[in-house]
C-alpha cells in the first residue's frame, strides 16, 4: 500500500493476512514460501486469485483445487506486459490458469493474452479495471482553480525506467509554448537522471517535481491539471487514466498500456507510440483542442459498485456450476 490510501471508515468487512518474507527481483516481489494455504482455505466458499506466479499462489489453487472450493482467477497482464515469455514457464501457466473456473480479466488487451494462452472462451469474464471516479470527479468539481496562462500537462507514477518519463520531458520540449509547464508526481530511481534530461533541454525551469503525493494531493492537483500523459513502455492497465479522466482532464496513452484499448474512443482521449515525437504530437493535439474540462466524463460509468456487481454474477454462475 505505497499510496497511502484508507480502508473506509465504514467498511463493514473484515480481512486478514499473511507475514510472508519476499524476494525483490526488480520490480517483482517474489514470495518463495508456499506455508498458510491449507489456514487461508479453512471455511472458504470462493477462492479469488489475484495472481498465480508464486510458490503460495499455486499451492493454494491446487489445494483448493483438490478440496473442491470454486476458483476465481483475476488476470490483469497483457502479451506485451508478460514478465517471463519462455515454452516452460507459458506450459506452467496454462496448466494452472487452468484450474480456475473463471478468468477475470481488465480489458480486451489481457484477454487476447488469456485467449493465447488456449482457455477456452466461455471461461473468460472481461471487466474493467475501476477506481473510485465518482469521488475524484466530485472533488475536481469542488477544487478548480481560475484558468493559469500556458497549458498545464501531467505525469502521476513512479519514476522507474519502462515509465518512460524521459521521453515525455523530450516531448514537452519538442512542443511547449509560453507558459505551459510539464507537472511530474511521483519518486523514484531515475529522479536525478530526469531532472538533468530536463536541464539539457532547456525546460527545467517549466518542469515541476512534485515528489510522492497521497489521494488528496493527487486529486488536488488533477483539477488545476489539463492534459494527462501515462508513456509506459510496458504498463498492465494504468488506473491513473481512470483518475485523470474522471477528473475531466484529456488523457495521452502510450499504446502499450492495457487501458489503451478501453479508452481510446472516449472523449479527450489521444492513444500513441512511446516515441517522444508521437507522444509530442498527441500532446500538442491535446492543447490544440481542450476546451475546457469534460462536463461528463464517460469513465463514470465504471464505478467499483459496478465491478463488484459483475464480480458476485461470476460467482453466483460459479456456485450454479
Amino acid at each position: 500500500n505505497w499510496r497511502n490510501w484508507q480502508a473506509p471508515e465504514s467498511a463493514t468487512w473484515g480481512s486478514e493476512y499473511l507475514s510472508l518474507k519476499s524476494v525483490k527481483i526488480g520490480e517483482f516481489d517474489l514470495v518463495p514460501s508456499y506455508r498458510g494455504s491449507k489456514r487461508v482455505l479453512g471455511g472458504i466458499d470462493v477462492v479469488v486469485m489475484g495472481g498465480w506466479e508464486a510458490p503460495f499462489f499455486i499451492k493454494t489453487i491446487f489445494r483448493a483445487k483438490k478440496k473442491l472450493i470454486p476458483i476465481i482467477q483475476f488476470y490483469e497482464s497483457t502479451k506485451g506486459s508478460h514478465r517471463f515469455s519462455g515454452p516452460l514457464i507459458r506450459k506452467i501457466r496454462f496448466i494452472i490458469f487452468s484450474q480456475a473456473d473463471f478468468i477475470v480479466t481488465a480489458g480486451t488487451a489481457s484477454t487476447e493474452a488469456v485467449l493465447n494462452k488456449g482457455l477456452a472462451k466461455e471461461k473468460i469474464i472481461t471487466l474493467c479495471n475501476p477506481v473510485d471516479v465518482r469521488w475524484f470527479d466530485s472533488f475536481a468539481r469542488s477544487h478548480r482553480i481560475a484558468p493559469t496562462p500556458g497549458h498545464r500537462f501531467l505525469y502521476v507514477g513512479q519514476l522507474i525506467a519502462r515509465k518512460n518519463v524521459g521521453a515525455l520531458i523530450q516531448a514537452f520540449a519538442l512542443i511547449k509554448q509560453g507558459d505551459d509547464r510539464l507537472l511530474i508526481a511521483g519518486d523514484g530511481p531515475v529522479l536525478d537522471e530526469l531532472k538533468a534530461t530536463a536541464a539539457s533541454l532547456g525546460v527545467d525551469k517549466a518542469v515541476d517535481f512534485l515528489g510522492h503525493k497521497n489521494q488528496e494531493e493527487l486529486a488536488t492537483i488533477y483539477a488545476s491539471s489539463n492534459t494527462f500523459i501515462l508513456p509506459s513502455t510496458n504498463e498492465v492497465w494504468g488506473l491513473v487514466v481512470n483518475e485523470a479522466l474522471a477528473s475531466g482532464l484529456h488523457a495521452v496513452v502510450s499504446d502499450k498500456c492495457g487501458v489503451a484499448d478501453f479508452v481510446e474512443n472516449m472523449p479527450g482521449c489521444y492513444i500513441t507510440p512511446t516515441d517522444p515525437r508521437s507522444l509530442a504530437e498527441a500532446m500538442a493535439k491535446s492543447r490544440e483542442n481542450w476546451n475546457g474540462y469534460i462536463n461528463s466524463p464517460q469513465i463514470l460509468e465504471y464505478t467499483p459498485q459496478k465491478f463488484a456487481d459483475e464480480i458476485v454474477k461470476v460467482v453466483e454462475r460459479v456456485w450454479q456450476t
